[in-house]
């Protein structure tokens, strides 16, 4: 798909991705059909306007590194409580496949979703607080230990209002990231404890979706947010990203020796699925299942001679297994 610009060849490609069972009938990047899982196939809309650049989304990256370091520390000192946030549970994804359709599929339901406006920007965004983090800081604010019990359940009217001021604190950390002038004004607009009446944007809209782990006393959830392109899109180009341009630096030209060409590498992806104790890793037998998160497979980490360099996508390409490079893992 060398030519995006002529018309017939992109709705034949549109037209060419019909279900057949269990497979479907895909055009590949060399021009062939082929069959392929339909679980490997994703739609998109090519008339979507260009995302964001490589440069847009480092900078984002190292911003939103920063965000949570600030907002963990203003959440600790609000609460009261001990809270932390690993930087390596930091994730920022602004592909245009990252559709807002993508983003609802990947929500755990129910959950507690504060839908958000931005002062003289188009489009909403929404903050998911999970239900029992909700929970947890409603019972803080009322004066408990924080602690959360009972078994799952939506944070009631009272606990939601409650809530809302944690929700503006996150909202207007995140939005004075940007360094505007006059600044980014956030404004709840709504809730919603599902992604079912969701109706911020269409289902092909690309999205910028950041999410971190918060460590909130001995409770560990996803805080995510999630913003269309036409939102992200006037953060970063109307405004301009960060406030300040940030100097190119020259890189030294690499050199290649070519008895580098026969040392061989190895290459793991791997996954983080999360931590058991002892006594449950003693129990595990051949037969038994382990859940893992839905969106699982867009947090493989690939490992270079040992050494994680990047995460990727792990998906099936001409029936073998492959990773998509997403972005490279920044080194603390």
């Amino acid at each position: 798909m060398s030519d995006v610009d002529d018309e017939p060849q992109v709705e034949d490609l549109a037209t060419a991705v019909t279900a057949t069972g269990k497979l479907v009938s895909v055009i590949s990047p060399e021009g062939h059909p082929r069959s392929v899982d339909a679980s490997a196939v994703t739609s998109y809309n090519f008339r979507q306007p260009g995302f964001l650049s490589q440069k847009d989304t480092t900078q984002l990256a190292a911003l939103h590194q920063k965000y949570v370091a600030s907002l963990v520390a203003k959440l600790a000192t609000f609460l009261r409580m001990d809270i932390s946030c690993e930087k390596k549970s930091v994730r920022c994804s602004s592909l245009p496949f990252k559709t807002f359709k993508t983003f609802c599929d990947n929500v755990q339901q129910p959950t507690h979703l504060s839908v958000f406006q931005i002062s003289g920007l188009d489009g909403a965004g929404v903050l998911e607080v999970r239900p029992k983090t909700s929970v947890a800081i409603s019972n803080r604010l009322l004066g408990g230990q924080g602690v959360v019990t009972e078994a799952e359940r939506n944070p009631t009217e009272i606990e939601i209002a409650l809530l809302d001021d944690v929700v503006m604190m996150i909202l207007r950390e995140w939005c004075s990231m940007f360094e505007r002038t006059p600044a980014l004004t956030p404004t709840i607009v709504g809730h919603e404890t599902g992604t079912r009446f969701l109706q911020i944007a269409a289902d092909d809209t690309p999205c910028f979706v950041f999410r971190a782990d918060i460590n909130i006393g001995p409770l560990k959830e996803q805080l995510q947010i999630g913003v269309p392109f036409s939102l992200m899109d006037g953060i970063t180009h109307e405004t301009g990203l960060g406030g300040k341009t940030t100097p190119e630096i020259k890189q030294k030209p690499l050199h290649w020796r070519s008895p580098y060409a026969a040392i061989e590498v190895p290459i793991i992806a791997e996954w983080e699925i999360r931590e058991i104790t002892l006594g449950e890793a003693a129990a595990i037998a051949p037969g038994d299942l382990i859940q893992v998160p839905q969106d699982l497979i867009d947090q493989t980490r690939l490992k270079v001679s040992e050494t994680e360099e990047f995460f990727g996508t792990i998906g099936v390409e001409e029936g073998r297994l492959a990773v998509h490079l997403n972005e490279r893992i920044t080194k603390e």
